[in-house]
């Protein structure tokens, strides 16, 4: 996709789907380190870093449906 493909309403559209998904996966990719233990936290608080983390899955993921629902079908 090219910069000026597509309308403005569709390029922040995508922006934005891009910027849920990547934070999701960043979240995701802390929690595997974490549980394999690839990441020695500096602290003994692991489930409630884990709890922290899965809030931002689940908050991007909220807010790609919410974006889907009300603004298109990406």
């Amino acid at each position: 996709m090219t910069r000026d493909a597509g309308t403005i309403r569709e390029r922040i559209f995508n922006a934005l789907i891009q910027k849920y998904k990547a934070d999701a996966e960043t979240a995701l990719v802390k929690i595997d380190a974490l549980l394999r233990g690839e990441v020695v936290p500096g602290h003994y608080t692991l489930t409630e870093d884990i709890d922290k983390l899965l809030a931002k899955v689940a908050f991007a993921e909220e807010k790609m449906a919410t974006l889907r629902r009300h603004y298109g079908t990406n």
